[in-house]
């Protein structure tokens, strides 16, 4: 007698059915929302690591520039060609660049035209001045569309406290520069560059930066800073919150470290956008006394 078979027939070729398919599927997709987080993390971590770093360059630059010239480097150049790399009416950078490179190096008569005449260049040859959180496409000039990526960049410079070459200030021309060394009296609590978000004004409203080259303390001080008004017209230029909602912030002591609005100095009047009071706060950190000696509000 023949035995009948029983049950279902036995699978072939170790295919899967459906539903261990969608088992592995469903496993797979919840690794993939485990670990995405995790890396995420991990790539913000590395950008704020690798931006450190840049403020640590750049800080140790500056204080080369101030033992060689016994003097902080001015906003930029009021007149003339900075005699090192040939740039006219330079800002900070190209006198910094002479300890971490230049920025941007031109290459043919073309770029050499923008070198000279212009405030745009297509690239950034150095990577110090570019915090790895953006890009140079997020410098580019709203209305020309063209990228000025050292006045729409990364880093802005205490400028006001060492070095404001402008000359609109309460003693015209020059009025605090240059600022040499010893007029600092704590360089552990006096603040070199941060991570800027130029004119706060134009970056909450209008959602662009411009002027990113400068930072500006909470408050004008007109006897300490020359400074009749912030940076410039569209208002006052202030560190921008990119790293895990805090700005990193080098000291002339060549230390470097993350920060919120408030350690800084400033009244925070929307912590998400980083709004904060124009002219209202504590300069200690800015002035390079390590205390607010003029307070008006």
């Amino acid at each position: 007698m023949v035995a009948r078979a029983g049950g279902r027939a036995g699978r072939t070729g170790g295919a899967f059915t459906l539903i261990e398919l969608l088992v592995v599927i469903a496993i797979i997709s919840l690794l993939i929302g485990i670990l995405l987080p995790a890396l995420g993390s991990a790539r913000a971590s590395g950008r704020r690591v690798k931006n450190l770093s840049n403020h640590r360059q750049l800080g140790l630059a500056l204080r080369m520039y101030t033992d060689d010239y016994g003097f902080h480097p001015p906003l930029r150049m009021a007149s003339g060609v900075h005699e090192e790399t040939g740039r006219p009416l330079a800002r900070w950078h190209w006198m910094i660049g002479e300890y971490v490179g230049r920025p941007f190096r031109p290459q043919g008569a073309e770029e050499m035209d923008m070198f000279l005449n212009t405030s745009d260049f297509p690239r950034l040859d150095n990577e110090v001045f570019l915090d790895p959180a953006h890009g140079v496409e997020d410098m580019r000039s709203v209305g020309s569309g063209q990228i000025q990526v050292l006045r729409n960049g990364s880093y802005g410079y205490n400028y006001l406290y060492l070095g404001n070459a402008r000359t609109d200030g309460p003693g015209g021309a020059f009025s605090n520069y240059p600022v040499p060394e010893r007029a600092v009296r704590q360089p552990v609590r006096t603040i070199a560059f941060a991570d800027s978000g130029g004119s706060q004004v134009l970056r909450t409203t209008q959602g662009f930066r411009e002027h990113s080259y400068v930072l500006d303390p909470p408050r004008l001080d007109a006897a300490g800073s020359g400074a009749t008004r912030f940076g410039h017209s569209s208002g006052q230029v202030t560190p921008e919150l990119r790293h895990n909602g805090r700005a990193i912030v080098s000291w002339l002591d060549g230390h470097a470290d993350a920060f919120t609005l408030e350690s800084l100095g400033y009244r925070v009047i929307d912590s998400e956008s980083g709004l904060v009071e124009a002219d209202r706060g504590d300069n200690s950190l800015f002035n390079g006394l390590g205390f607010d000696r003029g307070a008006t509000d």
